[in-house]
C-alpha cells in the first residue's frame, strides 16, 4: 500500500495519524516533493486529489481510495 498525500493538508493528516495509531508500514509519497509521485496518482487514480490511498490487491488489481474517512475506517477495520 502506498498513501499520496502532502504534509499541509488537514484531510491527509487525519490519515497520517491513523496510520500512526494503528503502526502500520504504509509508505507515504508527498505529491508536493516529488513529481513522479503526483503524475503517478493522476494516471493511476484519475484525479491528483489526496489522500489516495493505493491498495494492490493479491490478484494484482489495484484500488485507488480516495476520501479521508473512508481511508481511515478501511484502515482501521483492516489493521485495527
Amino acid at each position: 500500500m502506498a498513501l499520496y498525500y502532502f504534509p499541509s493538508c488537514p484531510y491527509c493528516r487525519v490519515v497520517l495519524s491513523t496510520v500512526k495509531r494503528l503502526n502500520l508500514d504504509i509508505e507515504l509519497r508527498n505529491i508536493h516533493k516529488l513529481d513522479e509521485h503526483k503524475q503517478a496518482l493522476i494516471s493511476g487514480g484519475g484525479k491528483k486529489t489526496v489522500p489516495c490511498l493505493r491498495i494492490e490487491q493479491p490478484n494484482k488489481k489495484v484500488i485507488w481510495m480516495y476520501e479521508s474517512i473512508d481511508i481511515a475506517q478501511f484502515l482501521r477495520e483492516t489493521f485495527g
